[in-house]
C-alpha cells in the first residue's frame, strides 16, 4: 500500500510537471515576482483569488480583463478586489458568510467574486433575467449578509428583497437614485486599503465557496453549493493539458458569469496568467469583430451560440480574421454532431465538448476529432473522475445500454443548500447524478442520451430525443430543433418536434416527417411537428422543454 501510495505521488508530481511546462506558465514566472507573491499569500485561504495574486506580484502591468473600453491589469484587478474586501469585513461579512451577486457580465463582476474569496465569503450567483419572485426564492434560501447588485437591477432586487424579508445590505454599482438603505459601490471602496483585507473568521466558518441555484428547467432552483476548501483541481487541470490552454490565451467570455461554466473557464484562463475579454450580450458577428480585434484564442459557448455563428452569411463571417482562435469549448447542452461538423467546416479543427454540471465540475471531455470519428460523443472521463451507468435497479449497465450517469470526483458540490432529501436523493454510494441518461462503449467514450424526465416512453418502447434531433440537424433547412413527448391515448406518448427553420429556408410538416422516417425506426418518427422562430432556452442555453411540453 505504501507502496503504491508513493507511486501516485510520482505520477502527480510528474502530472503536475507537464502542465506547468506545457502551459508556459512556468516559463513566465519571475523568481522576484514568485518571492513577493509567497510574502503577500502568507496565512491567506485556498480560493481562486490566489491566482491573482500571484500574477499581480508577477506581471503587473498586463491586462487581465478587458472589458469594452475599460482595461484592467492584474495589479488593478488586485487592488479593487481587496478595497470591496476591506469594504465587506468592515460591514461584518465574515468567512463562510453568504453575499448575493446580481450582476451583467463585466469587470466589476469578476472583481466582486475575487473580493469574496479573499475574505472567505461565500458567492450566491443570481442570473440578472430572474424576475422579483424568482430573485425572492433565492433570498430566502441563502439568507445573504450582503447583496452586491448593478442599478439596472435594484428595483428588482428591492422588490425581492420586501417578499423575501431579507436583512442583506445592499451595495449598488453604478447607481445614483438608490433605494432606501442601499449604499452606492463608489462611496463603499472610497478610501479603503489596497493590501490585502482580513479573513474574519464566522460562526460554523465553511470558508470561501460559491452557491450556483440550477437552471430550474423542472421546478424551483436548488443552490449547489461549493467549498473552495474542498474542490479538487485534477480535472481541470487535465482538460488544460488536453485542449493545450496556455499562459498566452487570450479568451473571450459571452456565457453568463452568473452560472458555473463562465466563471470556471474564467479561472482556468486567469489561473496561467492569461486575459478574458468580456462580452455583455452575445451577438455573433460582434462576437467575430472582437475575435479579429482582440486576437481571442479561445472561447467557451454553448450550441446555440455556435449554431448563430455558422448561420451567419459566408460573406459576413469573411470580412473578420479569425484565425488567433486555438480552441472553442462547447458545453452547457447537448451539442448535435452537424452543429460541430459545420462549425469546423467554417472556422477549422478547435472545437472541443465537454460533459459536466454544477454539481459534478467537469467529467468527460471530446477533441476536434471525435465529432467524426465518434459522432455524438462527449469523450472520455477526465483525471479523477469515476463514472457509473446504472440501470433502475442500481445494476451497472453494459456497454451500448443506456443508464443514469452517476459521477464521483473531488469537484463534487457539498450538496443542495438547506435541501438535504434533493441532496440524498441525488446520490448513490458517493456517486452524484443529475438526472442525465448516457451510454458507454467499450472504448470508455460516453454518449448522452437524454435527461431522464425527458425520455419519451410510446408503446412500452424508450425513445431517447437526442437521437432524433441529431438527426434532424442533419437535415439543410433546419437551423435548431428540439422534440418532446405529449399524452396520446393510444401509444401512452407520441412526439412532438418543434423546428426553427433556417433563414430563407422552406419547410413543411409532411418533409420533416419523411426526412425522419427515411433515417429512422418509424417509432421514432414525430407525429407532429411545430415550426418556431426560436426556442426558449434558460440564459446558459439549455431549451426549456417544459414550457414545450405545456404548449397546446
Amino acid at each position: 500500500m505504501i507502496v503504491d501510495r508513493l507511486r501516485g505521488h510520482v505520477r502527480d508530481a510528474a502530472f503536475v510537471g507537464r502542465v506547468l511546462s506545457r502551459t508556459r506558465l512556468l516559463g513566465a514566472l519571475h523568481p522576484r515576482g514568485v518571492s513577493r507573491f509567497l510574502r503577500a499569500a502568507r496565512g491567506t485561504s485556498v480560493g481562486p483569488h490566489l491566482a491573482t495574486m500571484l500574477h499581480a506580484s508577477n506581471q503587473p502591468d498586463k491586462d487581465c480583463i478587458v472589458d469594452g473600453d475599460r482595461r484592467i491589469s492584474w495589479r488593478e484587478l488586485d487592488a479593487l478586489a481587496n478595497q470591496l474586501g476591506h469594504a465587506l469585513a468592515a460591514r461584518g461579512v465574515g468567512g463562510g458568510a453568504p453575499v448575493a451577486i446580481m450582476m451583467p457580465n463585466g469587470a466589476d463582476y469578476l472583481v466582486a467574486q475575487q473580493a469574496l474569496a479573499r475574505v472567505g465569503a461565500v458567492a450566491v450567483q443570481i442570473g440578472y433575467r430572474l424576475k422579483a419572485g424568482e430573485v425572492a426564492h433565492i433570498l430566502g434560501n441563502a439568507e445573504p449578509k450582503a447583496i452586491l447588485v448593478h442599478a439596472m437591477y435594484q428595483a428588482v432586487m428591492a422588490a425581492a428583497i420586501a417578499q423575501a424579508g431579507a436583512t442583506g445590505r445592499m451595495i449598488v454599482f453604478d447607481g445614483d437614485d438608490l433605494p432606501a438603505g442601499a449604499e452606492r459601490h463608489a462611496d463603499v471602496i472610497a478610501g479603503q486599503p489596497t493590501d490585502r483585507p482580513p479573513r474574519a473568521r464566522g460562526s460554523g466558518d465553511g470558508g470561501g465557496g460559491v452557491i450556483i441555484y440550477t437552471s430550474g428547467t423542472t421546478g424551483k432552483p436548488k443552490g449547489a453549493a461549493r467549498s473552495w476548501k474542498q474542490t479538487g483541481l485534477g480535472a481541470v487541470a487535465d482538460m488544460m493539458l488536453q485542449v493545450g490552454m496556455r499562459q498566452d490565451d487570450r479568451q473571450l467570455v459571452v456565457c453568463p458569469l452568473y452560472h458555473s461554466a463562465a466563471p470556471a473557464f474564467v479561472a482556468m484562463t486567469f489561473s496561467l496568467g492569461g486575459t478574458v475579454v468580456l462580452m455583455n450580450h452575445f451577438d455573433p458577428e460582434g462576437a467575430l469583430a472582437l475575435i479579429e480585434r482582440e486576437r481571442i484564442t479561445s472561447m467557451l459557448m454553448v450550441p446555440t451560440m455556435l449554431v448563430r455563428l455558422s448561420a451567419l452569411p459566408a460573406e459576413v463571417r469573411r470580412r473578420y480574421d479569425t484565425s488567433s482562435l486555438r480552441w472553442v469549448m462547447s458545453g452547457a447542452a447537448p451539442l448535435a454532431t452537424e452543429v460541430a461538423r459545420t462549425f469546423q467546416d467554417q472556422f477549422g479543427a478547435v472545437l472541443w465538448n465537454f460533459y459536466g454540471s454544477t454539481e459534478t465540475g467537469v467529467v468527460t471531455l471530446a477533441g476536434p476529432s471525435d465529432h467524426v470519428a465518434r459522432p455524438g460523443t462527449v469523450g472520455r472521463a477526465l483525471r479523477g473522475n469515476e463514472v457509473r451507468i446504472l440501470a433502475t435497479d442500481g445494476r451497472p449497465c453494459a456497454p451500448g445500454e443506456v443508464g443514469e450517469l452517476y459521477a464521483r470526483n473531488s469537484m463534487l458540490i457539498a450538496g443542495y443548500h438547506r435541501n438535504p432529501d434533493a441532496t440524498a436523493a441525488s446520490m448513490r454510494d458517493g456517486f452524484f447524478s443529475v438526472g442525465d441518461l448516457a451510454r458507454v462503449d467499450a472504448d470508455g467514450f460516453y454518449y448522452m442520451e437524454s435527461r431522464k424526465h425527458d425520455m419519451v416512453i410510446s408503446g412500452g418502447v424508450n425513445i431517447y430525443p437526442r437521437e432524433i434531433e441529431d438527426h434532424l440537424h442533419t437535415h439543410p433547412a433546419v437551423l435548431e430543433a428540439a422534440v418532446v413527448g405529449v399524452p396520446d391515448p393510444e401509444w401512452g406518448e407520441s412526439l412532438r418536434a418543434y423546428v426553427v427553420v433556417r433563414p430563407a429556408a422552406t419547410l413543411t410538416e409532411p418533409e420533416v416527417v419523411d426526412w425522419c422516417r427515411r433515417g429512422l425506426a418509424d417509432y421514432k418518427r414525430p407525429r407532429q411537428v411545430v415550426f418556431l422562430g426560436e426556442l426558449p432556452r434558460n440564459p446558459t442555453g439549455k431549451v426549456l422543454k417544459r414550457e414545450l411540453r405545456q404548449r397546446p
